[in-house]
């Protein structure tokens, strides 16, 4: 039996964090696995935390893993990585956009945002400015796509994978996101 593949995709409210497991869901439902998706979008549209976590293989009976069992994590934004810690083991790939967005706490309570680097230690984690990307490739709202790519360099999906994908889902701003898609790739290789 195949291992089964656990993702975890987490960020804040307007991040596209759903887009993109959706589009990871749509890609490996396309390549033939059978796949579970869960999804929390709390207090989205106030910046709050929002999380999906994305399992596929030949035969999946839980849209949630264990904790330790996460074998890919992106972090739409920076600090959120650390209240994930719990899903990853010493293999995890770990990528983290380095975008820091402020939980409207810190501002009542004046508190400082974190040294996530300095206090985030992992063999395999990648520190990427998705937010660069996306404004060099035209567009800023196509981080998603960025991250999207860079998940995908440790994934079995290609460029076509997520054309396909991402035109069945949003259907405009194909070429520009697939663009975005590519760069996220690089990011990481």
């Amino acid at each position: 039996m195949a291992k089964i593949m656990n993702i975890l995709l987490v960020g804040v409210g307007g991040q596209g964090i759903v887009s993109s497991s959706d589009i990871i869901s749509d890609m490996a439902l396309a390549k033939g696995h059978d796949v579970k998706k869960s999804e929390i979008h709390g207090m989205s549209q106030r910046g709050g935390v929002v999380y999906s976590f994305v399992r596929y293989g030949d035969k999946v009976y839980s849209p949630l893993p264990l904790k330790e069992e996460v074998d890919f994590l992106a972090s739409f934004e920076e600090m959120e990585i650390l209240r994930w810690q719990d899903y990853i083991n010493p293999s995890t790939k770990v990528i983290v956009n380095t975008q820091q967005i402020k939980p409207a706490s810190f501002a009542f309570s004046k508190q400082e945002y974190p040294d996530v680097k300095g206090v985030f230690k992992h063999p395999h984690v990648k520190y990427i400015d998705a937010i660069a990307a996306a404004k060099e490739g035209g567009n800023i709202k196509f981080v998603s796509s960025v991250m999207t790519g860079a998940l995908c360099a440790y994934l079995d999906f290609n460029e076509n994978d997520f054309r396909e994908a991402f035109t069945k889902r949003v259907g405009k701003y194909t070429d520009e996101n697939v663009k975005a898609f590519l760069k996220g790739k690089e990011l990481v290789k």
